[in-house]
């Protein structure tokens, strides 16, 4: 390839035209028209003769690049790609973009994701104005149920992957979304979540819901509403998350007989229900239930179950029956039945077991452990302990009933807090297996207490390798 160099402002000639050096340096150039200064390659088009300085490249390549920067690039997408980020955006959003450009004037109508939100409608500070005229609550309402029922009319009349309501407003009438949902259900959706809560109007979600067969997950939130279908038929549904619902027992028969059910989650339920039974659940989470005045006995029967999350309040009376695949189970009761305390034996095949009791809590399983201890269960599995919200007034009599019988424990974990009298009483005699190899403790490093403890179960830990102690947030 020709080499040329040149001084600071000489000229030389290519292809007929005549190039200005701006500096020392080397020419390049091939059979191609352009030439390659100083590193970079620029194009030569056009005819004719003259000089070419380098801050006219300069000037042209910056042209150049403002010219692309402008590019709207996005409404060159195709359209499936542009239908997607839509998805992502609330349908309030979505259609907003409509005034973007003549490209997405009728893109939102495609989109096959829908969300409401009556706050989306409301102004920032609603919770005050809305308590001084109620008058424009019912304006905010009227423009929201138009919004949602112009969308209805104006979408494309194909189905729906997800559907999404949220309308949270004491005074608010929700007796709209009766009929949307009706649409909804037509419409084949895939995943289904409606979060409704009024003080003053009662609202039911239509029977439509209940046999749509295509729905896959399922989320309702009714502000301590009871849910009464006369029929349930949901072969495709594989999760149920249910909220602030009043449950009785046929309909928890209806829900938990599905046939792809694998993950139920009932949160804050009245649960006015006998059983859960299943044959196909995989997760169940029990957070923060409640019963009538006199609460019946639970038994849960899921023999595929693998993972068990209950947190409650008052544990009531709960029974645990064929859970022979639980791997891991979270426990947090404040306190539990006094007739039926050992509700573990029931968990005594899990891998993993989180066991939080309030101090009340503790107190009670540690009476009755006084009088029951041949009933406690074996843990042969058992590889990771982890016991929080407990004082050192109890003379850990509860931690030593697990680890005298948890003989394969690999990892246990106390989550230390303050008694609120302060006062601790460190006699203790833990049973630890040789199996112990970590051994954790939530408190703070400078802790006189957590280091005394450390010392003194220290002589229990026989092939302990490591003790961390983790620094309390």
């Amino acid at each position: 390839m020709p080499l040329h160099s040149f001084s600071p402002f000489s000229l030389c000639s290519l292809q007929g035209y005549w190039y200005r050096g701006t500096g020392t340096g080397y020419w390049y150039w091939g059979t191609g028209t352009g030439v390659l200064v100083l590193g970079y390659w620029y194009s030569v088009q056009g005819t004719g003769t003259g000089v070419m300085c380098g801050s006219y490249l300069t000037e042209s390549l910056t042209e150049k690049r403002r010219k692309i920067a402008h590019v709207d690039r996005i409404s060159n997408l195709p359209d499936p790609i542009l239908i997607l980020i839509l998805s992502l955006l609330s349908t309030k959003e979505s259609v907003q973009t409509s005034l973007l450009a003549k490209r997405f004037q009728n893109l939102w109508a495609s989109v096959p994701v829908l969300g409401f939100d009556f706050d989306d409608f409301l102004p920032d500070d609603h919770s005050e104005y809305l308590d001084e005229d109620e008058e424009n609550l019912c304006e905010y309402e009227e423009n929201f149920t138009k919004f949602v029922d112009g969308v209805f009319e104006h979408r494309e009349p194909s189905n729906l992957d997800s559907f999404k309501l949220k309308w949270k407003e004491d005074e608010s009438d929700p007796t709209p979304a009766t009929a949307w949902l009706e649409t909804v259900a037509k419409l084949k959706p895939k995943f289904l979540s409606v979060h409704i809560f009024t003080e003053n109007f009662n609202f039911e979600v239509p029977d439509s819901v209940f046999v749509c067969e295509s729905l896959q997950e399922l989320e309702l939130e009714l502000g301590f509403e009871a849910i009464s279908p006369r029929s349930v038929n949901l072969p495709c549904l594989k999760k149920v998350t249910l909220d602030s619902i009043e449950i009785v027992d046929e309909v928890m028969q209806k829900l938990s007989g599905l046939p792809a059910l694998e993950e139920m989650v009932l949160s804050y339920c009245q649960l006015n229900i006998c059983d859960i039974s299943s044959g196909t659940l995989k997760r169940l989470v029990l957070d923060g239930y409640h019963n009538d005045k006199t609460p019946p006995d639970i038994s849960i029967s899921t023999p595929s179950l693998l993972y068990l999350e209950v947190r409650s309040w008052t544990m009531g009376r709960i029974k645990f029956k064929k859970l022979e695949s639980l791997v891991k189970a979270c426990i947090h009761y404040h306190e539990f039945d006094d007739e039926d305390p050992l509700f573990l034996t029931g968990l005594s095949n899990v891998t993993y077991l989180e066991l939080m009791l309030s101090e009340w809590g503790q107190l009670q399983m540690k009476d009755v452990l006084k009088e029951e201890t041949t009933k406690f269960p074996t843990f042969n599995n058992l590889k990771t302990l982890k016991i929080g919200e407990w004082c050192m007034t109890d003379e850990f009599d509860v931690l030593a009933h697990f680890l005298f019988h948890a003989s394969n424990l690999e990892k246990l974990t106390l989550l230390h807090r303050q008694s609120p009298a302060g006062q601790y009483k460190m006699e203790i005699s833990l049973g630890l297996g040789d199996n112990v190899d970590i051994m954790e403790i939530n408190g703070r490093k400078n802790d006189k207490i957590v280091n005394e403890l450390v010392k003194r179960v220290d002589t229990h830990l026989k092939t302990r390798r490591k003790t961390n102690i983790i620094s309390s947030s």
